[in-house]
């Protein structure tokens, strides 16, 4: 892959007009936004300002209740993604390349590399992380959990994402990751910018357990979402390199040590990572905000159009029609 397509840039004139027809749904939708409260106002302006917006306590009590018991049933269930990494099975000199490659590959590709577990050898959620040491656990949970359903659509959330990015876009991507300690570091555990789209890109992180130093916090550069031309160009960014251009401990560097029920909105065009957790797991929901083409054809998730049905016309907007089932 070369440079140029690693490179985050600006939108140009040119890519503000294509957008207009390509993207011609996200533009025409416009007209459904809703105004914004005062508080939604100061949150937009803080985005606007760092690229990011921490949002304590937006998920209420019980529905994150809800949410970690139809989550724990999914992982007992085994209805994580498979084939998976199974860090047990990571050799440090006959894997050196691909350790050196960030961990780096398409599921089919680690598969190759003998470095993956499948359905066929998964008995158990507790035989999984013993035997095989997962990093990371990816589950779609908007198909079976109604409390998914709503947070991931929750209107106060999508209101600030639609006047932050002046459409209404489509969520691209909904899952939820468990994340363990490991020997090895994989890709969104480097510091690195999200590449989907140089015109318009939000993500939304829900924390559904307590995040803690030990077990893996989010970090973003506050700033670096319009700092362009600093660290650009690569996939991943060392630790070096990151902290000669932002010193730890700097105001610049937003370290998530939040309770569960948090919501962090983040242009992640800016600098960001995972952590890798030394104790415990994390568990983090994600939802990825960028306009598509039409017949899109990825399929990150499953919605019930029984569940479609019951939404507003403007949470119905953010629905890819081929995400319904």
């Amino acid at each position: 892959m070369s440079t140029a397509s690693l490179t985050v840039r600006r939108p140009t004139l040119w890519d503000h007009v294509r957008g207009r027809f390509v993207y011609a749904d996200s533009y025409a939708k416009r007209s459904l936004v809703n105004p914004l409260s005062a508080g939604q106002q100061r949150q937009l302006e803080t985005l606007e300002r760092d690229g990011s917006v921490v949002i304590e306590g937006r998920i209420p009590g019980e529905r994150l209740r809800a949410m970690q018991a139809d989550l724990d049933a999914a992982i007992r269930s085994l209805d994580f993604e498979m084939p998976c990494l199974a860090q047990s099975r990571v050799d440090d000199e006959r894997h050196a390349e691909l350790i050196r490659n960030f961990m780096y590959g398409s599921p089919r590709q680690l598969a190759e590399w003998g470095v993956t577990f499948d359905r066929s050898e998964a008995q158990s959620y507790e035989q999984v992380v013993r035997d095989f040491n997962p990093s990371t656990l990816t589950l779609y949970m908007l198909e079976r959990s109604e409390a998914f359903r709503q947070t991931w659509l929750d209107p106060y959330l999508l209101d600030i994402v639609t006047h932050y990015m002046g459409i209404v876009p489509k969520l691209s991507e909904a899952y939820v990751r468990r994340n363990f300690p490991a020997p090895h570091r994989t890709m969104n555990h480097y510091w690195h910018r999200d590449l989907n789209t140089p015109l318009h890109l939000l993500k939304i992180f829900f924390f559904l357990s307590d995040c803690s130093a030990d077990n893996g916090p989010h970090e973003f550069v506050r700033g670096s979402h319009q700092a362009l031309d600093v660290l650009n160009g690569k996939r991943y960014f060392t630790d070096e390199e990151v902290d000669r251009a932002y010193p730890p401990g700097s105001d610049a560097r937003e370290v998530s040590l939040v309770k569960a029920g948090t919501v962090v909105i983040e242009d992640t065009r800016g600098l960001h990572r995972a952590q890798l957790p030394s104790a415990g797991y994390r568990d983090l929901g994600y939802a990825v905000f960028v306009p598509l083409r039409p017949f899109y054809h990825h399929r990150n998730y499953a919605y019930p159009r029984s569940a479609y049905d019951r939404l507003t016309p403007l949470q119905q907007a953010f629905i890819p029609p081929v995400m319904l089932v």
